[in-house]
């Protein structure tokens, strides 16, 4: 119901140091669980990026195609062809059955010792175990040229860059013009 110049002129000041309303929401809604818990006892997990599962209930279980799984399966089947992604930045994905493993401990956890203080769980791996967005395209490709998705449109070969123009070229030549043909 904002005009959307109010919104492009508060939405800096609102997100102070935040770099983007994702982090700002999500912090928000901390805070508020922080304020408004009483006597509950709370945990928070903050999973990474969460991606197909590692063993449970089978590897490479999903059920959604939302985020990083859903641009996988396109670049499988030869739809997606380039990602505008920085590859030296940390492709922090952790496993759903490892998300849900810890939440469920931390249920236990905090259900059983009650602690006074509200405990926060960062579930991730980039800080120990850490995977490039570069590296990612290497491991995708070579994943589906071994290992196809049946009924795929073209031979996966998605490319990931950080530079804006060999991006736009790219969606041109790989995306735009194979539609309009």
């Amino acid at each position: 119901w904002l005009d959307e110049s109010i919104i492009q002129d508060i939405t800096p000041k609102l997100l102070g140091d935040w770099p983007n309303t994702y982090t700002y929401t999500k912090a928000l809604s901390e805070y508020l669980i922080q304020q408004e818990k009483g006597n509950l006892n709370i945990a928070i997990i903050r999973p990474s990026i969460v991606g197909a599962s590692w063993h449970e209930p089978f590897p490479g279980w999903i059920d959604s195609f939302n985020g990083t799984s859903g641009i996988f399966v396109a670049a499988g089947k030869g739809i997606l062809r380039t990602v505008i992604a920085n590859n030296e930045a940390v492709a922090d994905m952790i496993p759903v059955d490892v998300v849900i493993n810890l939440t469920l401990a931390a249920g236990w956890y905090t259900a059983v010792h009650r602690p006074k203080t509200m405990l926060v769980y960062n579930c991730t791996t980039g800080g120990i175990n850490p995977f490039f967005w570069g590296e990612m395209e290497q491991y995708v490709m070579s994943t589906f040229k071994r290992n196809p998705l049946e009924q795929a449109f073209r031979t996966p070969n998605a490319h990931l860059t950080s530079n804006y123009l060999i991006n736009q070229y790219w969606i041109t030549v790989s995306h735009k013009a194979p539609a309009i043909l």
